[in-house]
């Protein structure tokens, strides 16, 4: 694998300043994504929700797939500008090709979910599909040089003018369309202000070898991404064809609710995780890093789990209203699958870093082949929540040995990596026994939340500070690890 030489991007510190720029802003646009999606489920009813939830499934894929694993080779590259021309093109002209697909077999598409209404929505949501590939150069440039306080500014101001729209329109009436119209929005002002945030235009070109390399490294990571959104959106499929239109809209709330761990500690890690195990050029060092962040992200994730598991009633109808409660009862078990997504997704982004792709594709692979058969069984038994706990089981029964597997073969001993887990998940159980009691003890939501709170800080964050410190020092020896000058095999 090849790192970079010297740059700004690899000073001391700039991985820490990455990091915290990171973390900080997915809690504010978390935050602010909440605030949103609580405003729309106000406004909207689930069988809208649910109808948009059949074009973002099909678009969630393509978008994987237009993206080819073109960002991470850039990010990984030292010969980055001599790259961009042939990669630019890639990603332009793949993605022009999957959304004219998608937009001409919107029907199709439609049918295949029960949901011939959705057809418009479907055709609408290519439109934003067809820029995904004019943002891979700029997202790259971004995400190697640390720059998350830029993809904060970015981001927000592209939330604000999707929200905008979105809530306009819906106030309108326009149901789905509204959703598909504020996607829209918010893709154009993305490509634009990251375009304006790099200084930098498209720039087109081709060169066979580069583009050889490209799909090289990029095939196997992009079959990986496809098949991983397959993951998290073959449920909507099954759910839709059994169940109907309006329990998808309850369901994919649910999902939206439980995948907090992941959106807050999963993706503020995953973006500074790629380009800092790039940057280790020692094996070795690089696995005892991989051990290192393992404890402190699993804490973050299980404690935000473990407070959706009990919590889930009271979260839903406060935040979303009464009409929404029936989407509890999948909030449950996807909250623990929520908690292994992140420790998955940080064990792939290691494994891609590595240069291991086609590792990461085979564990996808047989991810989604063992899933299918236990989805159906699931949602036959139990509804919503079956699908809920055919993640979990999947996850724990096959995913993580998948993984583990693959980790011992790029220096990261299984059991050194599980082991990491092991004071964050002791230090849990007292939080879990006073949650357990706590709507026993307050009945009514909102006290209930708040108490949580209250609990969680007494229970769990204070006990656990002196092991937090250790961590954050650990933590810290990261950049000394970092060598900007050698290449790794």
């Amino acid at each position: 694998m090849v790192v970079d030489s010297p740059t700004a991007s690899t000073q001391p510190g700039v991985i820490r300043r990455g990091l915290v720029w990171s973390t900080a802003s997915n809690m504010v646009l978390r935050v602010s994504n909440l605030v949103v999606g609580i405003i729309m489920a106000r406004v909207i009813a689930p069988e809208a929700f649910g109808v948009f939830a059949v074009a973002l499934t099909v678009w969630s894929i393509l978008s994987a797939l237009a993206e080819f694993g073109l960002g991470a080779d850039l990010v990984r590259r030292a010969d980055f500008e001599r790259h961009v021309p042939t990669v630019a093109t890639m990603g332009a002209v793949l993605s022009a090709l999957l959304a004219a697909a998608m937009f001409l077999g919107s029907p199709a598409i439609a049918a295949a979910f029960g949901s011939p209404e959705a057809t418009n929505v479907v055709q609408l949501m290519s439109v934003p599909l067809l820029l995904v590939g004019l943002s891979v150069v700029p997202a790259a440039l971004l995400q190697r040089n640390f720059r998350q306080g830029t993809v904060f500014a970015v981001d927000g101001s592209a939330l604000v003018i999707s929200t905008g729209v979105m809530v306009v329109l819906a106030l309108l009436g326009a149901g789905a369309a509204s959703l598909a119209f504020g996607r829209i929005a918010g893709q154009v002002a993305t490509v634009l202000m990251q375009y304006l945030a790099v200084r930098r235009w498209p720039v087109f070109g081709w060169d066979r070898t580069i583009a050889r390399e490209t799909v090289s490294f990029g095939l196997p990571l992009a079959l990986a991404n496809v098949v991983s959104w397959s993951i998290i959106t073959i449920d909507n499929l099954v759910v839709a064809r059994m169940t109907g239109v309006a329990e998808l809209g309850l369901y994919v709330l649910a999902f939206s609710v439980a995948s907090w761990p992941m959106s807050v500690a999963g993706q503020s890690v995953r973006v500074i995780a790629l380009p800092a195990f790039s940057r280790i050029a020692d094996p070795a060092r690089r696995g005892r890093a991989m051990t290192a962040l393992s404890g402190p992200i699993w804490a973050v994730s299980a404690v935000m789990a473990i407070g959706l598991i009990f919590l889930a009633p009271q979260l839903v109808v406060t935040l979303y209203g009464e009409r929404w409660s029936a989407a509890a009862a999948a909030v449950v078990p996807l909250a623990a699958f929520g908690a292994f997504r992140v420790m998955f997704d940080l064990m792939a982004t290691y494994l891609i870093a590595c240069g291991m792709t086609r590792r990461v594709l085979i564990v996808q692979v047989i991810w989604v082949v063992t899933l299918v058969p236990a989805m159906i069984i699931g949602i036959a038994q139990a509804g919503m929540a079956g699908a809920g706990w055919a993640h979990v089981t999947v996850a724990g029964a096959v995913v993580l040995p998948a993984y583990l597997l693959c980790l011992k073969g790029a220096h990261v001993p299984p059991l050194r990596f599980i082991a990491a887990w092991a004071v964050p998940t002791v230090a849990a159980i007292p939080l879990i026994g006073m949650l357990w009691l706590l709507p026993t003890l307050i009945p009514a939501a909102v006290p209930a939340l708040l108490a949580a709170a209250a609990v969680g800080l007494l229970f769990y964050v204070l006990p656990m500070s002196r092991w937090w410190l250790s961590r954050a020092r650990a933590l810290a020896n990261l950049e000394e690890t970092v060598s900007p000058t050698k290449e790794t095999p």
